[in-house]
């Protein structure tokens, strides 16, 4: 599901924005040299990407002046007015401090912004980026003058919406078809071929050296082994060697361009940075259809009841529940607090599992409510996350007494299941972008049906 866009003010400027998922820290995330918010979604692995960085917080993406849905004027344009507009996103996405993440020259941008602005960047990943945008006698890594020149000629007399610039620097990606398709359209979509040329030559301008010293929040510098044409193994380690607190990391890329788009190593590098690292081996994404249910006045039931009482009836719903999870063929993945977090293979199973729940707890005095979707979930030994398990969440949070909902996509998948259910509306779920369509699970379903299979 695409978030919805939404513009940040800075400086007179509308800088366009969205915002995926939630979790214990914010992940802002600059696209480099060119950009378009609703072209990024149309390339699966630019969402899987995404959907990795949720995994580890709130994802925060924006068109940089300039370029896609933002403000095309580049009057202002600088530098330091880019790292101004980083700070207005998050400004209205009310993030105090975040980890800031950006490939090439948007890497660049995000060390310059944790210069200028200490206080609001915890940490710094960029991948393939330079200290200097140029080559000089005390910094010979940058790029070459004369492909610089080319790129400028090219973009000027009529190469641009072409796919030029990646045929310059990455012709193993521009060789695929599907990538060079898409690679054209996000020149030509991003950027007039002036501002493409101005973006370029500012990028060639850029120089971070009088700000390096000043960088003290933790750095992860990451470099493909495979990728020579922009940044080199050598201006990496320069880099890394002239910040006060770098990493760098290398890796060798799976599928070409990874400075487009991040590869599975890379995604694995972030997550250790971040202390957040799960073995490869322990991760395996899959489908599943999750229920999260929970009691509903467990405060006054225990008032009621006293703490003993609520204890002994708790402990019965408890193994009511497994009676179920075992009938409906459900995997129970952990507790939390009175509630359940369960995974079910058919979603129709996990809706006459959740009816059975609701009866079997009424008949022991506690009232429960469940929310079920259906999603990709990223299993982690006995443990499952991912987007998917959130959405179920803030279902069940929305769910009334003795209620259980389920989404729009539930619902698709269990047409002609014999379930009966009635349209609740759209609502927002909190931390999770768009409108989502809920229906209820009504009563004139059988809860004590035959469990599949």
């Amino acid at each position: 599901m695409i978030p919805e866009t939404l513009y940040a003010q800075s400086e007179g400027a509308d800088i366009a924005y969205r915002v995926l998922g939630e979790g214990p820290r914010d992940i802002v995330l600059s696209m480099g040299f060119i950009s378009h918010l609703d072209l990024y979604w149309e390339l699966p692995e630019n969402v899987e990407f995404l959907e990795h960085l949720t995994d580890l917080g709130r994802v925060i993406i924006f068109d940089k002046r300039g370029t896609g849905l933002s403000d095309r004027d580049l009057s202002g344009a600088s530098p330091e007015r880019w790292c101004d507009d980083l700070i207005a996103v998050m400004d209205a996405c009310q993030s105090s401090t975040a980890v800031v993440m950006g490939w090439l020259d948007a890497g660049s941008l995000s060390l310059l912004a944790a210069a200028l602005h200490p206080d609001r960047v915890a940490a710094v990943i960029a991948g393939e980026s330079l200290a200097v945008g140029h080559r000089d006698r005390s910094y010979p890594f940058g790029p070459d003058p004369r492909m610089l020149r080319m790129a400028l000629a090219a973009i000027r007399s009529g190469g641009w919406g072409r796919g030029m610039a990646v045929k310059l620097v990455a012709p193993d990606f521009a060789a695929s078809p599907r990538h060079l398709t898409w690679l054209k359209r996000l020149e030509s979509m991003s950027a007039t071929p002036r501002a493409a040329a101005r973006l370029l030559q500012m990028t060639a301008d850029l120089d971070l050296r009088p700000y390096l010293e000043r960088i003290t929040a933790p750095v992860l510098l990451l470099h493909d082994v495979e990728m020579q044409r922009l940044a080199t193994l050598e201006s990496m380690q320069w880099l890394a060697d002239h910040l006060p607190n770098a990493t760098l990391r290398l890796v060798r890329g799976e599928r070409p361009m990874t400075t487009l788009l991040p590869f599975h190593d890379v995604t694995a590098e972030i997550e250790q940075f971040l202390g957040a690292y799960r073995p490869s081996q322990s991760g395996q994404r899959e489908v599943a259809t999750i229920l999260i249910t929970d009691v509903v006045g467990s405060t006054e039931a225990a008032a009621r009841t006293g703490d003993a009482g609520f204890r002994y009836a708790r402990d019965a719903h408890f193994a009511a529940v497994r009676r179920s999870l075992a009938r409906f063929g459900g995997r129970e993945i952990k507790t939390m607090g009175d509630g359940f977090l369960v995974s079910f293979p058919v979603p129709s199973a996990a809706l006459r599992c959740a009816a059975e729940v609701v009866g079997d707890a009424e008949a022991i005095g506690l009232t429960i409510r469940a929310g079920v979707h259906s999603g990709e979930v990223l299993r982690q030994g006995d443990d499952l996350v991912g987007i998917a398990i959130h959405v179920a969440a803030r279902v069940s949070a929305a769910a009334q007494a003795s209620e259980i909902l389920f989404t729009d996509t539930v619902r698709t998948l269990v047409l002609g299941a014999s379930l009966n259910y009635e349209p609740v509306g759209s609502t927002t779920l909190k931390g999770v972008p768009g409108e989502w369509e809920l229906f209820r699970l009504t009563a004139k379903d059988t809860t004590r049906s035959t469990p599949p299979g």
